[in-house]
């Protein structure tokens, strides 16, 4: 199953205009492209108990859709009774490559997609074997990747990588860091850590 989520963000007298390309491809299962409301788009991701699905998720940015990308993607792909496998990739480029790479943190402007591939499994199971397979069906796609949104790195990410992903950014993050949080309090996420 392929499946297209769309935002059109313009006026509204455009949007069947701007959707129609989309919607001429075929005809689809479920066509609920709609005007939403922000914070309901937001919300309608959420599941009633998150507990119920424990996750392994990889990330990586690409210039473009590459034929051997397309290929891998297929290849690679497994089905499993015991677990859901989801490969998404989130358009980026339009106003985020318009800003230069050293203007904020974020300094992947350039990327066109950012690829992610995610297994999900029953929580209380054993994640050997469904997070062995991400790992060996990612490293399939690598070779077209280019960094990561550091906010999709696992633990399995070092801080030397982390840093780097940054390209030049990430000691005016440390300088920052050492400014306005010198003790590391704001640390549970995509930590940068405060010079000794």
């Amino acid at each position: 199953m392929v499946g297209v989520t769309v935002c059109y963000s313009g006026p509204a007298s455009r949007a069947d205009r701007v959707l129609a390309p989309i919607r001429g491809l075929g005809t689809p299962i479920v066509d609920d492209v709609q005007a939403i409301d922000y914070v309901a788009l937001q919300r309608s991701g959420d599941i009633d108990d998150p507990r119920a699905r424990a996750t392994y998720l990889k990330s990586g940015f690409i210039g473009e859709i590459a034929t051997g990308l397309i290929s891998a993607l297929a290849e690679g792909m497994e089905g499993h009774p015991a677990r859901s496998t989801i490969v998404a990739i989130q358009q980026c480029g339009g106003a985020i490559g318009r800003v230069a790479n050293d203007a904020t943190a974020f300094a992947h402007r350039d990327a066109s997609g950012n690829l992610l591939g995610i297994v999900d499994w029953a929580f209380g199971d054993d994640p050997t074997e469904h997070i062995a397979y991400m790992r060996r069906y990612w490293a399939t796609l690598e070779p077209f990747i280019q960094g990561f949104y550091t906010n999709d790195a696992g633990t399995e990410v070092t801080a030397e990588a982390v840093n780097a992903n940054y390209r030049g950014n990430f000691s005016r993050l440390v300088r920052v860091k050492n400014e306005y949080d010198p003790t590391n309090l704001f640390r549970l996420n995509a930590n940068v850590q405060p010079t000794v």
